[in-house]
């Protein structure tokens, strides 16, 4: 499919379900790298319940074209990932940044795609 036959709307469902995906990796290798909390078990999934539903409303205004909230994402997104950036370049970085930066890097792109017309 060529980029002139991308409707912009289709650039807001790939950011939606990109920035979900990518949310999910980040979750994931978070709970994986982080050394483990002392938190009840019910406190942890509840946690963890808040943090996908987060994503998950996120994700439902950015597929209905949301600019303004993909701006704001796309902002805050890019603001953390030149501090991971920082941070593993000065070796002040947790064990998980090394594998979270690349998640941030896309999400940014994909949240920048439908805003700035990038291809």
């Amino acid at each position: 499919m060529s980029e002139t036959s991308i409707k912009p709307l289709q650039k807001f469902h790939q950011a939606a379900c990109g920035f979900l995906a990518l949310n999910l990796v980040y979750l994931l290798l978070i709970y994986l790298f982080l050394p483990p909390f002392n938190l009840a078990l019910p406190e942890a999934a509840g946690y963890t319940f808040l943090a996908l539903a987060l994503f998950g409303v996120l994700s439902y205004f950015i597929y209905k074209g949301s600019k303004n909230l993909a701006v704001a994402l796309a902002a805050i997104y890019s603001a953390r990932s030149l501090w991971a950036a920082y941070t593993l370049t000065t070796g002040e970085a947790f064990a998980a940044v090394p594998y979270v930066l690349p998640c941030l890097l896309i999400t940014v792109y994909l949240l920048g795609r439908p805003v700035w017309d990038w291809p």
